[in-house]
């Protein structure tokens, strides 16, 4: 291990994983679970004080996304809004519109419900990206027909930050009459979204990427577009997703959404400390391969490869120095297979096992790009002289 530097810091790089929670929506949360703790399903005043509760905070979601209100719905997760619209859109079309259209790097959420999909007779097709992880927009094209009900595309990578062109993809999947469902969950907080201007039927979006509370989540449905109930039992919803209501949650996500703007500004001034960070980077090692694209990428994302370095390696090198970063997705950590979006994208299986990612976040400053910097020059010049 390399000799300990002067001033240990913590230093958080993995915001794409998680976010804190912000003060304000703390703030709201405890209010909420103080004075605010009636069944929003009982008729009486105790109850219809928190059912406004969560009618307030879908009205703070859907405008923090272009929206109407009645055509956002909660969920725990983002996961499980993955899981509602995939299984009943595509069930509402079968066998008649049996073919769903995605790309090879979706989130792990998306990908293993498609892949269970397969099993249920539906047949899933993906579209290849380019090196820069962006959909080759004429095979999509190609690949849409009169047997497709649906085309699957996340607006935003959470690996590598890549910012397809939904609006485009969508505009080729209604002149062949398929619907458009887009996982918004790593964009929202960090570009400007507006569902109507994408013109998708369908997206999913979570609070704790945006320093909101873990366990709430949120899907858009058109209105119009099919949807049907995913947890049956009650009337929640508007009967979509039966059981009682995490207040506290709903609410806190609603005031996260309050301050999107704020964190699309904080999200545009990371791209000089991104910039300064690649470019010190590939001074103290010159064949690191950066795997993010330079343009259509989020502002806070920096996926990237050190030849000959292992990326638990560097990863246990860096937090033992109070730096936390990630080696992909956080949802698939566990496992030991190279990164699936890596892969998409080119990489070969040492390349993939050899790469971390690099989110930024609002609390992100000089001084912590800094001192990570000086921990792993360091390091690689230990490393050289061992050799």
């Amino acid at each position: 291990m390399i000799k300990q530097l002067l001033s240990k810091r913590n230093v958080y790089f993995d915001h794409n994983a998680t976010t804190h929670i912000a003060a304000p929506v703390r703030s709201v949360m405890n209010r909420v679970l103080k004075s605010y703790w009636g069944n929003p399903s009982s008729g009486y005043a105790k109850g219809k004080m928190s059912a406004q509760i969560i009618e307030k905070a879908r009205e703070q979601v859907a405008a923090a996304i272009g929206a109407h209100s009645h055509e956002v719905y909660f969920a725990s997760c983002a996961t499980e809004s993955n899981n509602a619209i995939l299984k009943t859109v595509s069930n509402h079309f079968s066998p008649e519109k049996n073919k769903v259209i995605s790309t090879p790097i979706e989130h792990p959420s998306v990908m293993n419900t498609l892949e269970y999909m397969k099993t249920q007779g539906i047949d899933v097709q993906y579209c290849p990206v380019d090196k820069s992880g962006r959909v080759v927009l004429e095979e999509m094209e190609a690949m849409i027909d009169d047997k497709t009900s649906l085309v699957c595309c996340m607006l935003a990578n959470n690996e590598i930050g890549t910012i397809q062109d939904v609006k485009k993809i969508a505009a080729m999947a209604r002149a062949k009459g398929a619907l458009v469902f887009s996982d918004c969950v790593q964009a929202l907080g960090k570009i400007p979204i507006d569902v109507k201007d994408l013109d998708v039927d369908y997206a999913t979006f979570s609070a704790h990427k945006l320093y909101g509370p873990k366990g709430i989540g949120a899907w858009y449905a058109r209105i119009s577009c099919p949807l049907e109930p995913y947890i049956h039992g009650g009337h929640q919803e508007e009967g979509m997703r039966a059981g009682t209501e995490s207040i506290h949650n709903i609410a806190g996500f609603g005031e996260a959404c309050k301050h999107v703007n704020k964190l699309v500004t904080f999200s545009r001034q990371n791209e000089s400390l991104k910039h300064t960070f690649i470019k010190e980077l590939k001074g103290i090692k010159n064949d690191i391969i950066i795997n993010s694209p330079e343009e259509h990428c989020l502002t806070n994302t920096i996926n990237l490869t050190f030849p000959g370095i292992g990326s638990g390696e560097m990863m246990k090198m860096l937090d033992y120095h109070g730096i936390a970063v990630s080696a992909g997705s956080a949802c698939s950590t566990s496992s030991n297979k190279p990164s699936h979006v890596l892969k998409a994208i080119g990489l070969t299986d040492e390349a993939a096992q050899e790469s971390i990612r690099i989110s930024f976040g609002s609390t992100t400053k000089s001084k912590h790009i800094k001192y990570t910097l000086k921990v792993i020059k360091q390091y690689i010049e230990e490393e050289k002289n061992k050799n």
